[in-house]
């Protein structure tokens, strides 16, 4: 069978024999779009047998296909050359087709059979076909090996055109498998290889593709890297077309001319592109596949603030230390309060990822573009992550809350910075930026790191050299409170007062309304053993004390005079109240 009988089968003519074992028998009424039936036996599958049959054993580019079965007049309707790519993506989408970028003499992007693909041309018998010496044959041949680039979005898309080695009528047809892969590859394809002449073929009209691919571009509805994807693709399309026509008598642009005229309207070749790419059976693997992806970082990230929680303390202590060096008098409020806002913290920078990871992944499997899909999905995630704000169990205080409710705005956020499927979360780069992030989480709540004035009691100075005692804090099983005191010998009978205690910017002062302690206990002296309480200690059940979110307390001498010094302070958060959720909170305050 020559070329032209080639032809003749792919347009479906009645001629028995090859019409019928390339394109095989239909079996009228089964749809694609049922389960359980074959998805090539409908009326509009001819063409697509056809391409399974062209794509058995080798892998080509749109452009090879289109030379090989839609050359003359378009395979008698069931094929036009702007039909093409909408057909070979409606194939992918399918689960038929596979494409990767090829590298040959040119990186092309080319096509090749899925398994299911294979599975379904076995069961129905339909056959390979390929060119041997020219002529159009029944069999399975060497499949070339496949070298696949790194992909023209790594670098700039519009390189300068190169001449390939593509003919078209009436020159001698050249066989869809080109050189690619090893020397040996191209020895064992190169008699099914006849190569034209290139020496009077001059540049396609590179402006004028690139115009077209433009505006193919404003007018399709994909995801960035999709987007580009088939750019690229239809500018290698129109190139290759306008030198083969170029090779047929053309002057340069008039080849291109017609080769763009041939491939349609830019904006009516875009509408086909988006309906064939974007399929329901996408949409609904897209809109699981963003779900999995918020429910997973949402989960992440709570899970890490675990590992926060562990370390933050140590580093509060650490830059505690940090300033007494420096002759800073530093404290961190270590309530409850303070937990629960590196829980929010992490809920916010969850939020961030979830928004970033579900749209991309969502724009990338579903072949939309990003800003098309943004609004209603952003809204849709902002609500869900709301939710979980108002209702994730905490104390709360103002900026607990304020945290809290900026988790919607951080999942909005991420939308606008989307991560799509192929673009890889595990690289040095990512890993860095996600250590990093943890780092700055656990030091945001030392925005509860406070200074302090250690002369703030009232008529109690600090002793010369602020290292006269130590003041720790003792908690007992019961939830009671002692203070152990570490002093110099000969300093006397010493009592440790607790003062309520305001905030005054980053300072934490004595409330000046205070006349007084509220109450003065007995410091104990240390002990061996931790277990038990300082011996000689008076206990203070801070719960029952008047609802001050912090105590001043410090540790007084008094002298045989009666003048009193103080020889540490320390800063104690009160009795926080019960767990609550964000949204009982707003509540109180209404």
């Amino acid at each position: 069978m020559g070329p032209g009988a080639a032809r003749d089968a792919v347009r479906g003519l009645d001629s028995r024999g090859a019409t019928t074992a390339l394109l095989g028998p239909h079996r009228k009424g089964e749809s694609m779009d049922k389960p359980g039936r074959n998805i090539l036996d409908t009326s509009e599958s001819r063409i697509d047998r056809a391409i399974v049959g062209a794509l058995r054993g080798q892998d080509l580019s749109g452009f090879e296909i289109w030379h090989w079965l839609g050359s003359g007049d378009g395979a008698a309707g069931l094929l036009t050359e702007a039909d093409l790519y909408p057909t070979l993506y409606r194939l992918e989408a399918t689960r038929l087709l596979k494409s990767d970028w090829h590298e040959g003499e040119r990186t092309r992007r080319t096509y090749r059979l899925t398994s299911t693909a294979l599975r379904l041309a076995e069961e129905n018998g339909w056959p390979p076909l390929v060119f041997r010496s020219g002529a159009a044959t029944q069999g399975e041949p060497d499949r070339p090996n496949r070298a696949v680039s790194p992909g023209p979005d790594s670098g700039s898309w519009f390189v300068p055109l190169k001449r390939q080695p593509v003919a078209t009528d009436p020159l001698p047809v050249v066989s869809p498998a080109r050189s690619a892969g090893s020397p040996a590859d191209r020895d064992r394809h190169s008699e099914s290889r006849p190569s034209p002449e290139w020496s009077d073929a001059a540049e396609p009209d590179g402006a004028a593709i690139e115009l077209y691919a433009a505006d193919l571009a404003a007018a399709l509805d994909l995801p960035r890297i999709e987007l580009s994807r088939v750019r690229q693709e239809i500018a290698d399309h129109l190139a290759d077309s306008a030198v083969a026509l170029e090779l047929s008598g053309l002057d340069s642009k008039s080849a291109t001319a017609e080769a763009i005229e041939r491939l349609g309207d830019a904006r009516d070749q875009a509408t086909r592109i988006n309906r064939a790419q974007q399929t329901k059976s996408r949409r609904s693997r897209a809109t699981s596949r963003a779900i999995i992806e918020f429910v997973g970082e949402m989960v992440l990230w709570l899970t890490l603030s675990v590992a926060v929680f562990a370390v933050s303390s140590g580093f509060a202590d650490l830059l505690v230390a940090l300033g007494g060096l420096l002759g800073l008098h530093l404290t961190v409020l270590r309530s409850a309060e303070w937990t629960t806002n590196q829980l929010a913290i992490m809920v916010c920078a969850g939020a961030f990822m979830a928004g970033r990871l579900s749209l991309g992944h969502l724009a990338q499997v579903s072949r939309h573009g990003d800003a098309t899909l943004r609004r209603r999905w952003a809204i849709r995630g902002a609500v869900a992550v709301l939710a979980i704000a108002l209702v994730l169990p905490g104390f709360q205080d103002t900026l607990v809350v304020a945290t809290m409710l900026a988790a919607p705005v951080a999942f909005v956020l991420g939308t606008f910075r989307p991560k799509h499927v192929q673009e890889s979360s595990y690289n040095w780069r990512g890993i860095a930026i996600a250590v990093l992030v943890v780092a700055t989480v656990t030091l945001l709540p030392f925005g509860r790191l406070f200074a302090y004035d250690p002369n703030a009691t009232p008529g109690t100075p600090l002793a010369a050299g602020n290292n006269a005692a130590q003041l720790t804090v003792f908690q007992l099983p019961d939830g009671t409170v002692d203070y152990e005191i570490r002093q110099p010998a000969g300093s006397g009978a010493v009592t440790v007062e607790l003062w309520p205690a305001s905030l005054q910017g980053p300072f934490v002062i004595v409330d000046p309304s205070a006349s007084g302690p509220a109450i003065v206990v007995r410091a104990g002296t240390p002990s061996s053993d931790s277990t038990v309480a300082p011996a000689g200690a008076q206990s203070v059940d801070i719960s029952k004390l008047p609802p001050y979110r912090q105590w001043w307390v410090v540790a007084v001498t008094t002298g045989p005079s009666g003048q009193r010094t103080a020889i540490a302070v320390a800063i104690q958060t009160g009795a926080s109240p019960s767990p609550g959720t964000v949204l009982g909170w707003l509540i109180s305050k209404l």
